[in-house]
């Protein structure tokens, strides 16, 4: 029978690289968990830090984007009321002219109406005719 004293250098040729392999196992899985937590660190910065910038152009954008809006719409609407505006004279300039040529029709019928004798009598005027009054 063996004892374990003999059996020690075996147990010790077996055991021993098994415990190093597990201790440079452990040192490994240690380093690289830390090398992961410092690159989900760094990503993490990074991330917030892209976010950041990107929140900023967004909001560039959005400003720049109104007051291209807002620049188009004045221009429209002062063409449209500028528009408006020329209507508007136009229209009052053929209104008066309208109104010009309307006096001077009643003038000149008025004046034919009385070369030919022809009309309404005016007010307060009796005519020779009192059927034709009533």
């Amino acid at each position: 029978m063996t004892s374990l004293i003999e059996l020690g250098p075996v147990i010790a040729a077996v055991l021993g690289p098994m415990l190093a392999f597990v201790v440079v196992s452990m040192r490994y899985q240690h380093v690289d968990g830390r090398k992961t937590r410092e690159l989900i660190a760094a990503s993490k910065e990074e991330t917030r830090k892209l976010d950041a910038s990107s929140r900023e152009e967004t909001r560039e954008l959005i400003e720049r984007t109104a007051r291209e809006i807002r620049d188009e719409t004045r221009e429209l609407i002062n063409g449209v009321s500028t528009g408006l505006a020329d209507h508007r004279r136009d229209t009052k300039e053929n209104f008066r002219e309208v109104t010009r040529s309307l006096a001077d029709a009643r003038e000149r019928l008025a004046r034919i109406e009385g070369h030919l004798g022809v009309g309404t009598l005016r007010p307060g005027e009796q005519g020779g005719n009192t059927a034709d009054a009533a």
